[in-house]
């Protein structure tokens, strides 16, 4: 049994600051052999303005809204973390 809560203010805010820690850990790659700077710089913009939306819905009572801009930025982030296109920040 998951002992996850299912309240959507305080898993909202617990992936948040996960999301948080995870983008002071890994930093786009600025080139790539299979994909331009600025693709990946596109996709790195959109998950920080996910995480501003998220932050800013938690902030305004709208957890459950919050869960999903949160949600596509997290995927957004495995996938460059997928195709290897972050590097760990030490």
């Amino acid at each position: 049994m998951s002992n996850m809560s299912e309240d959507p203010s305080e898993r909202a805010l617990r992936y948040i600051t996960t999301l948080e820690k995870a983008l002071r850990q890994h930093s786009p790659l600025k080139e790539s052999k299979m994909v331009g700077e600025a693709s990946i710089m596109k996709v790195s913009d959109a998950i920080h303005r996910y995480l501003q939306d998220a932050r800013f819905y938690f902030d305004n009572g709208k957890p459950t809204t919050s869960l999903a801009s949160i949600a596509y930025a997290e995927g957004l982030l495995d996938a460059l973390k997928f195709l290897n296109l972050t590097k760990t920040i030490d």
